[in-house]
């Protein structure tokens, strides 16, 4: 019996211990990590995966955003090749990578967001860090806030990548598609710290350090905030 028993243990453990190399739960900020091995990168912030997690191969790297290589046929030249050209050195095929999302694990398209870690090093940070990306937090995906704004912070000030004096990137990528899409604004923007939000098209009034977008005035309020006067 004391072996039966004992044999019934061992399997709960090794069951256990394979679901987490799968998917582990962090019940603090309901994020869940997933092992992975990158095929390829597609630009600055997306990458495919050899095998699907929770059933997509492509991911899209969360709360950044990367200068376009080609988006409706146009790019944002030379700084969308050159942040492509940094996130393959990063992460060349084959490459072993930990996987970690937030509260939403996909967007509309159907892509998986997530922070991509390779050993303890935050890919999407080292993409801020060195000026190949720009933060964007979109509600209610808002893990590591101040690390990554900080780090934008010091990358501009150093004039690293797309913030370099001698020829910077003269709009986001959420500004360049949106006059490429010939879209207004549509999110709503708030202060992370005053939590206050500003209508879509006075983005500007808010500094790109302060600011989190939220997809409707709704989320906006449920997240807190209140209408900037």
């Amino acid at each position: 019996m004391r072996k039966v028993f004992s044999l019934c243990l061992c399997l709960l453990w090794m069951l256990s211990g394979c679901s987490s190399i799968q998917g582990v739960s962090d019940p603090e900020n309901s994020a869940s990590t997933h092992r992975a091995i990158v095929d390829k990168v597609v630009d600055g912030d997306t990458i495919r995966l050899q095998d699907p997690v929770l059933g997509t191969k492509k991911v899209r790297l969360l709360s950044v955003d990367a200068p376009e290589t080609h988006y409706e046929g146009k790019g944002q030249e030379p700084w969308g090749q050159k942040s492509a050209d940094y996130l393959s050195a990063l992460l060349p095929e084959g490459t072993k990578i930990t996987i970690e999302t937030d509260q939403e694990e996909k967007d509309r398209y159907g892509r998986l967001l997530a922070h991509i870690k390779k050993g303890k090093q935050n890919i999407n940070l080292e993409m801020v860090k060195q000026g190949h990306a720009v933060t964007y937090f979109i509600y209610p995906n808002q893990n590591h806030f101040k690390v990554f704004q900080d780090a934008y912070l010091q990358a501009k000030r150093a004039g690293k990548g797309m913030w370099n004096s001698s020829n910077p990137i003269p709009e986001l990528p959420f500004e360049f598609r949106a006059r490429i899409s010939h879209k207004k604004p549509e999110k709503y923007i708030g202060n992370y710290n005053s939590k206050q939000y500003v209508t879509p098209e006075k983005y500007k009034e808010i500094p790109i350090e302060k600011r989190i977008f939220f997809f409707s005035e709704a989320d906006a309020k449920k997240a807190g905030y209140t209408l900037k006067k």
